[in-house]
């Protein structure tokens, strides 16, 4: 739900005072995460928003860059972690990682996955070249029931939406494209990308994959 104008203060808004579905897949994101990602590990988030998602790991690894395409959403980021000196945030597209190859030992992408549409395949060729051969991807995202609960957030934080298709996609007026999908659709799209599926879990309105080369 991100834009270059002002789709980042909407999701900083939503993010601000959350409703009971999205706490419950933020929880299980967590507990995903610290399920999975080791000690002292070398991680990258894509689409990193203002480091939500970040907080959750600061007890795991400190050895964490974040990239974001919005330049608030970066400035935030950097602001809410000043106090941690290694931990490096910078404007980037997702399409266009600024990172050699094999840098990185886990490569997450939590709930920004919705928003890249025709550039999904991109991103995530540059997720597996930036990511080293053992390492693993976290991708989250909405589930195919999510569409009631997103629909309360965006009239709540009185996103304009442009149009709406069959109850899944979701078009803002700057074209910024957020979608939901089955599990069976994830796994068509791992599978076209050449993604070894090691776990999907469902989270009411999210799934959760683990993913590796």
């Amino acid at each position: 739900m991100k834009s270059k104008d002002n789709n980042i203060d909407l999701w900083e808004r939503v993010l601000n005072n959350p409703p009971e579905s999205y706490k419950s897949w933020f929880k299980d994101e967590k507990l995903f995460l610290h399920k999975y990602i080791t000690k002292n590990s070398k991680v990258l988030e894509v689409g990193c928003g203002d480091g939500r998602s970040i907080k959750d790991i600061l007890d795991i690894t400190l050895n964490i860059t974040g990239i974001d395409y919005d330049q608030k959403a970066v400035d935030d980021a950097v602001k809410n972690f000043q106090n941690y000196s290694n931990i490096k945030f910078s404007k980037a597209e997702a399409t266009n990682l600024p990172f050699k190859d094999k840098e990185f030992d886990f490569v997450l992408c939590l709930t920004t996955f919705a928003n890249f549409a025709d550039n999904k395949y991109k991103a995530i060729e540059e997720m597996k070249r930036t990511l080293k051969d053992n390492g693993k991807i976290i991708i989250s995202v909405f589930s195919e029931d999510a569409f009631e609960e997103r629909m309360k957030v965006y009239i709540k934080v009185n996103a304009k939406i442009k149009e709406i298709i069959n109850n899944k996609k979701v078009i803002f007026e700057e074209n910024v494209i957020s979608e939901q999908f089955s599990k069976s659709e994830l796994i068509k799209i791992f599978d076209k990308s050449k993604l070894k599926v090691n776990e999907i879990i469902k989270s009411g309105i999210g799934y959760i994959c683990l993913l590796s080369k």
